[in-house]
């Protein structure tokens, strides 16, 4: 299958690309610059700005799925994610690329006393704010799309990952190689279809 990963050279997206090239996908990674550490030479690398839809509609041709993996990198107010994703799917509805998946995160659904009245408006407001435009974006669409919503991301090995339709309320964190797993199958398995599924590490205790 031919995948196309936006934001190929970030901690998530390059997980992402490693996984789907395991599987055996032809991968192309969309990147804004030439990355400090290359990628695998089997990976084709495409360089775009993800703020212009005629770059991006020409980056992602061909493709059968959209990977989206950009995100703001700051707590700080920004419209990196919710802009970049407006301009992705749209490219995707005109080329036409029919499956998409998408990066969100597990706090938009997060009802905690202490998150929802302390950290949700001192610490997490924007980003929160931008998930769930991110969201609101994605599912307005005509494509085939999936929403992932991981908890904390962390580097490290894989563990195996947890996957459901439902906040998992012990689980705090996901290896960004874990969710690249996800990724990976579900490009193949179709299994959550206009469907935002939470997805973390299981625990190795």
């Amino acid at each position: 299958m031919r995948v196309v990963v936006l934001g190929a050279a970030g901690q998530l997206g390059r997980e992402v690309v490693r996984a789907l090239a395991l599987h055996g996908h032809s991968v192309r990674a969309v990147v804004r610059r030439p990355p400090d550490a290359a990628l695998e030479s089997s990976i084709e690398v495409r360089i775009a700005d993800a703020r212009d839809k005629t770059q991006v509609c020409a980056a992602i041709s061909g493709a059968d799925v959209v990977v989206n993996t950009i995100g703001g990198g700051t707590l700080r107010k920004n419209d990196v994610e919710s802009s970049t994703t407006a301009i992705a799917v749209a490219a995707a509805q005109e080329v036409p690329v029919k499956r998409y998946i998408a990066m969100s995160a597990a706090m938009v659904a997060l009802d905690w006393k202490f998150f929802k009245y302390v950290l949700r408006p001192l610490v997490f407001r924007n980003i929160l704010a931008e998930h769930l435009r991110v969201e609101e974006i994605v599912k307005a669409t005509g494509l085939k799309w999936t929403i992932v919503r991981p908890p904390r991301l962390t580097n490290g090995p894989a563990k195996g990952y947890l996957v459901s339709l439902q906040l998992l309320p012990s689980s705090f964190s996901a290896t960004r190689a874990d969710v690249a797993a996800f990724i990976a199958d579900e490009v193949e398995k179709n299994s959550y279809l206009q469907e935002a599924v939470f997805v973390a590490s299981r625990s190795t205790r």
